[in-house]
């Protein structure tokens, strides 16, 4: 075993000891960051309280990695190469399957776009699990090419909010550690 790196029992162990002391500054920081991300958003003409579905179905998604990314720094969904990637794929699958619909059975299209958004999210090693939750949205709820803006302006805003808190020495980088 390397150095800095954990068998998967003493990972839970020690992401314990490591957040005991520090962790409610990091969830109040977290729920900071995810209703900002929903003003943001709101303000750049996603409409949350119109279109109730898919804003619930898209800040849920980020909501969720917003707990993997501040409170899981080292679980391997936690890596921003990952978050980044899984979200491409799901925005631009989810919108795809969205214009697929329109020609065909909106449950083909839904099955295809599943089907491929996860094997892609597989093949890239980019498994981050709320990022399929984009996928449905845009399949669902017909969000059109503006959601992708909405999307990069979403994962833009976590990216940053890590990368700042991680300057800032409140979140420790998922660098240093890895599971095995």
């Amino acid at each position: 075993m390397k150095k800095n790196e954990f068998s998967h029992k003493e990972y839970r162990r020690t992401k314990h000891k490591l957040n005991r002391n520090n962790i409610v500054i990091p969830i109040l920081l977290t729920s900071f960051i995810v209703v900002l991300l929903i003003f943001i958003l709101h303000e750049i003409n996603f409409d949350i309280k119109e279109v109730s579905g898919a804003s619930a179905l898209i800040f849920t998604s980020f909501a969720s990695s917003a707990f993997i990314l501040f409170l899981m720094p080292y679980s391997k969904a936690a890596k921003k190469t990952r978050f980044i990637k899984s979200y491409l794929i799901a925005g631009l699958f989810g919108y795809m399957g969205f214009l697929l619909s329109e020609a065909i059975s909106f449950y083909i299209a839904a099955g295809i776009t599943i089907f491929m958004v996860s094997l892609l999210l597989f093949e890239t090693d980019s498994e981050h699990p709320p990022a399929l939750g984009i996928a449905v949205a845009f399949l669902l709820f017909k969000i059109p090419i503006y959601g992708i803006i909405t999307l990069f302006a979403g994962m833009a805003i976590l990216v940053l909010s890590r990368y700042i808190l991680q300057k800032l020495k409140i979140l420790s980088k998922a660098s240093e550690f890895r599971v095995r």
